[in-house]
């Protein structure tokens, strides 16, 4: 039977190592989203034909699998599917693979045995932008967006700082604020979101992350992290902003995709969860793609 590990700071080498090789295009697909979520989603990894075999086991939802990373050679993947079948089943569960991107269901083709059991997750589809659109804000299409940022540099005197070590203690003060303002404590999903992001700032040195903080009025107000998911695309894995501060938001992510994306051609800015505010403040910025993604049974 496969043995599992923890998911530790130490292993960004070997999953950065299998990951490229899959080149990913979900969001999830990154050590740093890994090792922040590793606790809420009890995440744990083995190696299987020298393909990364990464599970989860949450406890609000069933337990899953990702798509093994690595070279798919020969039979490599069958097996490896195989003795997680085993694994699972040992467990009495049942073997699902999710936020498999649809670029890669044909690896799943002589595998599944039904059509009915490819599931459209909608909800944890990724938003992938233009970097150039972000940047520019060009047509009447961003006249809403430009007139924020218009707006927030007339109120107020503001600063961008690239992120560095320095300066980490005041984005947890923000992500403080922001938790508190939220009643994280009764809240499970903020609850964990905080916990996620603390753990990055955390170890924010040792990610490869870039990020950046915002002081409005001399004081610190947003921060946000993000790094290459692939050669072309950034990922965004946090933004954070007091959303008392008229424009803030906005400015940030036009800011930080100017001053560290601009040699990306996109940035993928990660899912709604179906919820439906976020589902539209993520379509009101034009996503040039998604990043549609299934859930893959294996019976």
């Amino acid at each position: 039977m496969i043995e599992f590990s923890d998911i530790n700071i130490n292993d960004k080498p070997i999953f950065d190592a299998y990951l490229k090789k899959l080149n990913p295009n979900a969001s999830e697909l990154t050590f740093t989203n890994f090792f922040m979520w590793r606790n809420y989603y009890n995440f744990r990894y083995t190696v299987i034909r020298d393909l990364l075999c990464i599970i989860a086991v949450p406890q609000e939802t069933g337990p899953f699998a990702f798509i093994p990373a690595g070279a798919f050679l020969g039979d490599a993947l069958q097996e490896a599917v195989s003795r997680l079948k085993e694994y699972f089943a040992s467990k009495g569960w049942n073997l699902e693979f999710k936020r498999v991107e649809e670029e890669k269901l044909q690896l799943f083709e002589s595998i599944v045995t039904s059509s009915q059991d490819i599931i459209f997750d909608r909800d944890s589809s990724d938003y992938v932008y233009s970097s150039e659109d972000l940047i520019n804000l060009k047509g009447k299409k961003y006249d809403g967006k430009r007139n924020h940022i218009n707006k927030f540099k007339k109120l107020y005197q503001f600063e961008y700082i690239p992120l560095g070590q320095e300066h980490l203690d005041q984005c947890e003060k923000i992500m403080t604020k922001w938790c508190a303002e939220r009643d994280c404590e009764t809240h499970r999903g903020f609850y964990c979101e905080k916990l996620a992001n603390t753990e990055l700032l955390k170890n924010y040195g040792k990610m490869g992350c870039r990020g950046a903080l915002i002081k409005v009025d001399g004081e610190p107000e947003a921060f946000t992290v993000g790094e290459m998911l692939n050669s072309e695309t950034a990922v965004i894995h946090i933004e954070k902003a007091n959303g008392n501060v008229n424009g803030l938001y906005t400015f940030i992510n036009q800011q930080f995709c100017e001053n560290e994306w601009s040699e990306a051609l996109f940035v993928n800015r990660e899912q709604d969860l179906g919820i439906e505010g976020l589902r539209k403040a993520k379509l009101s910025y034009h996503p040039a793609k998604m990043v549609n993604k299934y859930t893959v049974k294996i019976i």
